[in-house]
């Protein structure tokens, strides 16, 4: 392998590195579970009544801030 090559190989692989470590650190959102607690979805309200800060399962502190639950949960 001459020094060009070893070059553009070095590249390559830095930037494989780079778009794996981006897929990873960027995961979708789940989507609604296909549960009996979320077929009957009425609402942000709904969603806080268990999600909320006193609910049984709170969101996470960097959760992002807002109510449109369905806008990144999508129901199946």
């Amino acid at each position: 392998m001459n020094s060009l090559q070893k070059t553009l190989f070095g590249l390559l692989l830095v930037l494989a590195l780079l778009v794996a470590y981006l897929a990873w650190r960027n995961p979708q959102p789940p989507l609604l579970p296909a549960d009996e607690a979320h077929a009957r979805f009425s609402g942000p309200e709904a969603c806080m009544a268990c999600h909320g800060p006193e609910g049984a399962l709170p969101q996470s502190r960097n959760h992002p801030v807002g109510r449109d639950c369905l806008r990144c949960h999508g129901s199946l």
